[in-house]
């Protein structure tokens, strides 16, 4: 599938951001294939192709497509090179058919950094210094979209001032959500996000605010089920988790690098009970399968929490054994045994975590150190500990 992604930018000039059999609809914002490609790169499933796909993600990161391109690429690149964002242009007309850039010039600039420090990651890793540094510093554009008034992440206009309702929870210019669900879109510096809004304390505040952390602790499914979900595409004018689409589903594992990692765990467990094996068991839209690999990958303790590198945060499984079959081409041991003996509703705090036998003390795993595990194994009890609360625990910042 990478591959073919690859081949698509070299036969029709592009790389698509929403390809559908050999049609580009242009549907969504941002740059998805960036975040798709450089993970399907750190993976290991990009051999003799690195070069190949380097090429066409440097292009579509620096550029934009020409008229005659079905594509739209990063529509809103031009003014996020020159100044650090992407304007918000409410009624623009849209050039080409499909979603547009411009009409969420917010959220859009937020994953544009995002790609940028993915690439920056790739780039490096082949030896492209220059741009390596270049694309790492546009990934601290997520900072020129940050309103100090308001504590919040805000569109800007053309003329670079902030527009729309000052109102995180009725911000405009953020794709299918506002600013509070957009608030936890950067995985490459949580840490540089963090202190923008104050330090971790804070963030806790704000995050135990998002998830209405206290409704949570004493009714999980109620919780979800009440205030977090408002109708399967309710994606606007709120200031709560929206557990059913794509903008924040990595939001729970924030508190990973807050130092309250047991939280992780109370939201996660929570969100999984919309998820059931009934006609409705599935919660929103699925797309292409976005939110049974969350339910799945949630289920087992082991969710990637930074798009397009290998960085893999923890919490406690539902399932006191998963037995996963790993490829060998990719994965040397063949296995890996996750273990929580005891896991339950009551009894899903991990006091402490084993991997190959040895203590581990860290939030996260890398895909190179999953690689060569056969055992991952966790010891739950009912209160949260101090595990995986060391201010060097967390999932580190990346460039």
């Amino acid at each position: 599938m990478a591959i073919s992604v690859i081949r698509i930018d070299e036969e029709s000039g592009w790389l698509p951001k929403w390809g559908y059999g050999t049609v580009e609809t242009n549907i969504m914002t941002g740059d998805p294939v960036t975040p798709f490609l450089t993970n399907a790169y750190q993976q290991g499933l990009l051999k003799g192709w690195e070069e190949r796909a380097y090429r066409a993600l440097k292009k579509n990161a620096d550029g934009v497509p020409p008229a005659g391109s079905p594509a739209v690429g990063r529509e809103a690149n031009k003014e996020y090179i020159a100044g650090g964002f992407a304007p918000y242009i409410k009624g623009r007309p849209h050039a080409k058919p499909g979603d547009s850039d411009y009409d969420h010039g917010a959220s859009a600039t937020l994953e544009y950094a995002l790609s940028d420090a993915m690439l920056a990651e790739m780039a490096r890793d082949l030896g492209h210094d220059a741009d390596a540094a270049r694309y790492a510093a546009r990934a601290q554009n997520y900072r020129k979209i940050f309103d100090a008034s308001t504590g919040f992440f805000r569109a800007r206009d053309t003329s670079g001032a902030f527009t729309g309702p000052a109102d995180p929870a009725q911000s405009e210019g953020f794709h299918e959500g506002t600013s509070w669900q957009y608030q936890w879109l950067v995985p490459q510096d949580l840490p540089g996000m963090i202190s923008l809004i104050g330090g971790k304390q804070a963030a806790n505040d704000r995050l135990d605010s998002f998830f209405a952390y206290d409704r949570l602790v004493a009714d999980p499914a109620k919780t979800a089920r009440e205030v977090w979900v408002n109708g399967p595409y309710a994606y606007y004018n709120a200031d709560k988790y929206n557990p059913q689409n794509e903008p924040d589903l990595i939001a729970p594992y924030t508190y990973l690098s807050t130092g309250q990692p047991w939280k992780t765990t109370d939201v996660v467990h929570a969100a999984l009970t919309l998820f059931t094996d009934t006609p409705t068991g599935m919660t929103g839209n699925d797309d292409l399968g976005t939110m049974s690999a969350w339910n799945v990958l949630s289920s087992i303790g082991v969710f990637p929490v930074q798009p397009g590198y290998d960085t893999w945060g923890l919490s406690t499984p539902v399932f006191e054994r998963v037995d996963l079959t790993l490829d060998r081409r990719y994965y040397p041991r063949g296995s890996l045994t996750i273990t929580a003996p005891g896991t339950s509703d009551g009894n899903r705090y991990v006091q402490a975590a084993r991997v190959d036998g040895s203590p581990y003390g860290r939030t996260y795993l890398t895909t190179d150190a999953l690689r060569h595990l056969t055992s991952l194994a966790f010891t739950v009890g009912a209160q949260p500990s101090a595990w995986g609360t060391a201010a060097e625990a967390g999932p580190p910042a990346l460039n």
